[in-house]
């Protein structure tokens, strides 16, 4: 299969929805053409490469498309924006050639669910399936890792975890399927995001990031750029409705809570806020000085997840 024609496939998938006044030259060309908007413009840009993001031996196309996208989204999200348009990079082997459109259709029903338009990108051979997004966005007011002041309290979209969890039961081919094992799963395969709930936080929340790559290593970050303190109640997060299921799903509370606070990919929203029942789980605090506590004492890390070399 040429180019060309994979293609012509793939424009067609994307070329769904309304009319859009900002959108000068969309897909086709050799590059998009946007007009001028009244709101500041946030870019992002997310790599998943096969073997590292994700593995053909438990996902689907279809979900590597829709969990992919997420990944951007949520990113565009954590900035305090609503996302609009994507740029989509693709390198693939032969082998996967029959299985674009699938991945495609993955990307377009994520996209659909926040309104965002597919406008370009780019196709190459390569002997691993390597998927590249940029995302742009339009926000009013950014909210950074920065905002965070001493007083706030920390809240997070939902309880972070299952992704983990469902990693974990993939892994080791378990037979379990409860409900919590298969919501485990699902959130690690094609994560199902909030993303109204997102949007209904931005009024709240002084700081904000997207919980990539584990609660305790993302909140973090948010101590760092902002220069102060932030302290995780565990026993919050224990309390929480959801933790009996997840509990359920990681096998034991100790794994539960190994996934709670270090597991990544879970795409939910972290931030500060000094409000108060907006939707979001309280799991914390922000406090004077600087790094990341557990119950007070100075924690590791070093245990959430980066790429080394």
């Amino acid at each position: 299969m040429r180019e060309d024609e994979v293609l012509k496939n793939v424009r067609a998938i994307f070329d769904y929805g309304q009319s859009d006044s900002a959108l000068i030259v969309g897909n086709g060309d050799d590059g998009a053409v946007l007009g001028a908007r009244s709101e500041l413009t946030v870019l992002a840009s997310d790599m998943a490469v096969e073997g590292i993001h994700f593995n053909f031996a438990w996902s689907s196309a279809m979900q590597v498309g829709r969990k992919v996208s997420a990944a951007n989204l949520a990113d565009i999200c954590a900035m305090g924006a609503w996302p609009e348009y994507f740029l989509v990079a693709l390198a693939f082997p032969a082998r996967f050639a029959d299985q674009v459109i699938e991945l495609a259709q993955g990307i377009k029903a994520e996209c659909q669910r926040v309104g965002v338009k597919v406008i370009g990108g780019d196709l190459s051979r390569s002997n691993e399936v390597v998927i590249s997004i940029s995302a742009v966005g339009r926000v009013k007011r950014p909210i950074l890792r920065s905002g965070a002041k001493v007083g706030d309290k920390l809240f997070i979209s939902n309880l972070p975890g299952f992704s983990a969890a469902g990693l974990s039961l993939l892994k080791s081919s378990s037979d379990n399927q409860s409900a919590a094992a298969n919501r485990a799963r699902l959130a690690h395969l094609a994560p199902d995001l909030d993303y109204d709930k997102y949007r209904k936080s931005y009024e709240h929340l002084s700081s904000a990031i997207d919980t990539s790559d584990g609660l305790v290593l993302d909140a973090s970050r948010i101590a760092a750029a902002s220069g102060v303190g932030i302290d995780i109640r565990v026993e919050q997060l224990i309390n929480s409705p959801e933790f009996s299921e997840l509990e359920s799903a990681s096998g034991s509370i100790e794994s539960a809570l190994e996934n709670a606070l270090y597991g990544g990919e879970d795409h939910l929203l972290l931030g500060s806020s000094q409000g108060q029942d907006f939707g979001f789980l309280e799991i914390g605090q922000v406090i004077k000085g600087e790094g990341l506590y557990l119950d007070g004492v100075r924690a590791d890390i070093k245990r959430g997840y980066q790429h080394s070399w």
